[in-house]
């Protein structure tokens, strides 16, 4: 299969995907302030991922697709979309520290990456460094158990 064919056919399938869980996720319809709202981070992964999928339409349209795999990896593909729902919901029901672990971990896994040293400490970092960005940077500290400051550790 053409490597035009599979980047349409993978930006479709998961544009479709991000969109369904995006709008059928949790949340209220009622308006609240980023630092109360449990659904924002996933919602700005999945618009970032829908943002993926429609580079990868373009690409293909413009026939500027490289090398093609063998075939398309349709239960890579299918995990990747329950995966990112899935996440969705443990973000409200547990936080943000565990689902992240949890996503990194799973997705990588899911996608590949076998090298269980690298995942943990890759997992971990992305986390860690995402966390005190949100809360250290920007005032805004995710729903769930929370990390200790970084003020509190380096005093």
């Amino acid at each position: 299969m053409k490597a035009r064919v599979l980047d349409a056919g993978y930006g479709a399938v998961v544009l479709v995907a991000a969109l369904a869980v995006y709008f059928a996720g949790g949340g209220d319809d009622s308006v609240q302030q980023v630092a109360n709202d449990p659904f924002w981070y996933p919602k700005v992964l999945l618009v970032l991922i829908g943002v993926c999928s429609v580079w990868l339409l373009v690409k293909s349209a413009l026939g500027r697709s490289g090398t093609p795999p063998s075939s398309i990896q349709w239960r890579a593909l299918a995990a990747t979309a329950i995966i990112s729902g899935a996440y969705l919901l443990a973000y409200e029901a547990l936080g943000f520290v565990p689902s992240t672990l949890a996503l990194m971990l799973v997705m990588s896994g899911v996608l590949g990456f076998r090298r269980p040293l690298w995942l943990v400490v890759i997992s971990v970092l992305f986390t860690a460094v995402i966390w005190y960005g949100f809360a250290d940077l920007l005032n805004r500290t995710p729903p769930g158990p929370a990390l200790p400051s970084l003020s509190a550790l380096f005093q």
